[in-house]
């Protein structure tokens, strides 16, 4: 439920990457300074893109409809010598022209990476995404994303938490261990509650204590990995905080979790197999305690190209809830509703849950029209999510993508929670 920083950080970020396009750009100078001039330009990287979309819809639970957007994305980066680097991204944008209030900036990344033979040390804020199935990895609990910005790509979801990566490569392996002494949740859709009802989220004061470890192992028959995280859940718990005559006060908390997780992947002649595991250890101790089940999260698939250039990946899912707790069981009215809303928003209403994840793809007129559909079905609550996109790059740096999210099922189910944030949108991109 965090919302993103507003004017304040929006401002910073311009003033930081406005400094380093600056770099970029020519200037008069003293002849004595032209060559540390130029060897600063050349050091210096700069991008953005400046993107103008229309969205049919919010993807929360505001009624927001037909929404004009605009947005500027900007990344720098400064090689100052060939061991060091310092990287920064970030975007300003307006979710609804003309309404200075819904215009905010988001600081994702900003860290120095360092490297010394074989270890590399990355410091600042920055996006840990860790998982070799596609778009569904049980493995990725390390930094969040905002599953409410309009954006049609995912990736652009995710944002950085402050922190300290260090790779150790030796004997054909890589050693990774993460510390994060900071925490931002996922900001995820959720409903208004009822009237006389309040609701609000509790996060943990910094600094936290979350760290993380892998072994990896990358170029052989067989890539795969083994991880643990010990850390706060990016999910939310929603519980009653207190009853009152007239209303009852939810509070979201976010409660500390343990991943044993392990992911690899193969080639098996045209075919690419995946699979992705993890077992979620929870603070849950007893029925009734308002914090999710420990769970199993599986992901095995494969992908092809097929002749012609389509191309195919199908993906199993499974979760099965350990300690079950049923929410439809509970016996007073008022928790049995939190008790539902709670497991519908954590997908732990059933104890175990099938599903089946598709994605097809293909590219045409030489590369320039991609159309891709990803649908998501889960056949025991007849849910699903389906997601088609349609992305033409007119030129090199003007791009127009088209697309849709629709979420069904029953109600409740984890989709079916999620149907009033079936959205669909138009985007125009120019980068420079």
């Amino acid at each position: 439920m965090t919302s993103p920083p507003g004017g304040k950080a929006a401002l910073g970020l311009v003033i930081v990457l406005a400094s380093l396009w600056s770099a970029g750009a020519p200037a008069e100078e003293p002849a004595a300074d032209r060559s540390a001039w130029s060897s600063l330009v050349g050091q210096t990287s700069v991008g953005a893109s400046l993107r103008g979309a229309y969205w049919s819809s919010s993807r929360d639970f505001d009624g927001r409809e037909n929404l004009p957007v605009a947005a500027l994305w900007m990344h720098g980066r400064w090689d100052p010598d060939p061991a060091a680097s310092l990287y920064v991204d970030g975007w300003v944008r307006n979710d609804d022209l003309f309404i200075a209030k819904e215009t905010s900036g988001k600081f994702r990344e900003g860290y120095l990476d360092l490297r010394l033979g074989a270890l590399d040390v990355r410091l600042g804020r920055q996006i840990i995404a860790w998982g070799r199935a596609d778009q569904i990895n049980p493995t990725d609990n390390l930094t969040p994303r905002d599953f409410t910005l309009l954006v049609p790509e995912d990736a652009d979801q995710r944002s950085g938490t402050t922190g300290a990566r260090a790779i150790y490569r030796v004997a054909g392996l890589s050693l990774t261990g993460v510390v994060l002494p900071t925490f931002e949740p996922h900001v995820i859709p959720l409903q208004r509650p009822p009237e006389n009802s309040t609701l609000r989220e509790r996060l943990p004061s910094d600094p936290v204590m979350q760290g993380a470890f892998k072994v990896e192992q990358t170029g052989g028959r067989v890539d795969w990995s083994l991880s643990y995280f010990d850390g706060l859940d990016l999910f939310p718990d929603l519980g009653i905080d207190s009853l009152r005559p007239t209303g009852v006060d939810l509070l979201l908390r976010h409660h500390r979790i343990r991943v044993a997780g392990a992911d690899a992947a193969a080639a098996l002649g045209p075919y690419t197999v995946r699979g992705e595991v993890a077992y979620t250890f929870t603070e849950h101790e007893r029925a009734g305690d308002q914090i999710k089940s420990p769970f199993v999260f599986l992901v095995l698939g494969a992908d092809r190209t097929l002749p012609g250039g389509l191309y195919v990946n199908i993906q199993y899912v499974m979760r099965v809830i350990a300690h079950f707790q049923d929410p439809f069981a509970v016996g007073d009215p008022t928790v049995r509703r939190v008790a539902i809303e709670q497991a519908s928003i954590n997908d732990q209403l059933d104890e175990a849950k099938h599903a089946l994840a598709v994605r097809l793809s293909k590219t045409w007129l030489n590369e320039t029209l991609v159309t891709e559909i990803t649908s998501i079905i889960s056949p025991a609550r007849a849910e699903f999510v389906l997601r088609p996109k349609v992305k033409y790059a007119v030129t090199d740096r003007l791009k127009l993508t088209a697309g849709a999210d629709v979420f069904r099922g029953e109600t409740p189910s984890f989709f079916g929670r999620l149907r009033d944030t079936s959205t669909a949108y138009v985007e125009v991109r120019w980068d420079f």
